[in-house]
């Protein structure tokens, strides 16, 4: 099943990071992404940040404590 986040933040690499980005993911893995341009339906706001790595995605929180939690997506 094709699950759609979006997030404030994308990270792929070091170098390649973008802003209010929408993922489309089938089992944990990114098959496509695009810029948010609007409201997209059955797509899920996740705030904050989400990595990419090799080609998994992970959101990543941070807590008032200063810790991150980093979960598979």
């Amino acid at each position: 099943m094709l699950r759609r986040v979006a997030s404030n933040i994308v990270i792929f690499s070091e170098n390649v990071q973008y802003t209010n980005h929408v993922l489309e993911l089938f089992n944990s893995r990114v098959v496509n992404h695009y810029p948010l341009r609007g409201e997209i339906a059955m797509t899920e706001w996740l705030g904050g940040t989400i990595i990419v790595e090799n080609g998994k995605a992970y959101h990543i929180t941070k807590h008032a404590d200063g810790t991150q939690h980093k979960q598979l997506l």
